[in-house]
């Protein structure tokens, strides 16, 4: 009997946001909340966010999540720029930094500034917080966040879609290992996720691809950077 065609269930695409001003420091005396918790991208954040989009503009993607963090929200709007077909951003609050304060919040309207077409996943509860903090050594909990993160994706994309999330470098680290079926238990390692860096997963239907269910085709992709 023939081997039955792999089927593609999920095509997910992890990004991390552009260089924002916490990546290249603040005077750190009297800072806003806002600079603080939230940093906004850098002049070379933003070109870089740009190029990603051009890199990714022939795919379709048929949901781009964000964090509610200004630089991953900032960068999934450029990606969203040059998509072939105009399309909201949706907020999907799971996707916090791990470490974040809980006294930082936002609002759509800060969001709306600049994406005024960002909405909260429809998915969720309406009353779900923009932001979920975290404590950077609460392990368990990240990977229960990520977990809830990519059982949510399975559970409501499993017919090929391609799907893009934007967040930020510790977080992905959990998204990643989660995928991989790491635990706490698990010698910890990390990965060195560049700005703008692309992963690409793809999620087999389970049994039809004789190199997995889950397949890693790339991680941390930066050619789309060039020399900047």
């Amino acid at each position: 009997m023939e081997n039955q065609k792999p089927i593609i269930e999920l095509e997910l695409y992890l990004i991390r946001h552009g260089q924002s001003q916490g990546n290249v420091g603040y005077d750190r005396e009297n800072l806003t909340p806002q600079e603080r918790h939230d940093p906004i991208l850098t002049e070379k954040g933003v070109k870089q966010a740009q190029l990603a989009g051009k890199h990714l503009s022939n795919i379709d993607f048929d949901r781009v999540y964000s964090s509610g963090l200004l630089r991953a929200v900032r960068t999934a709007t450029e990606i969203l720029k040059e998509q072939p077909t105009e399309k909201p951003l949706y907020i999907f609050p799971h996707l916090a930094e791990a470490g974040l304060s809980a006294e930082y919040e936002t609002t759509l309207e800060t969001i709306h500034e600049i994406n005024s077409k960002a909405v909260l996943s429809p998915e969720l509860d309406p009353s779900t917080p923009l932001l979920i903090p975290s404590d950077n050594k609460d392990v368990a909990g990240l990977f229960k966040r990520a977990r809830f993160i990519l059982e949510h994706l399975n559970e409501n994309f499993n017919k090929g879609e391609k799907i893009a999330l934007v967040c930020h470098a510790a977080f992905l680290t959990f998204i990643v290992f989660s995928i991989m079926g790491f635990t706490t238990e698990t010698p910890f390692y990390d990965i060195n996720f560049a700005n703008t860096g692309i992963t690409r997963v793809i999620f087999y239907k389970k049994g039809t691809n004789p190199y997995g269910n889950v397949v890693f085709d790339y991680i941390n992709n930066t050619e789309h950077l060039g020399d900047i």
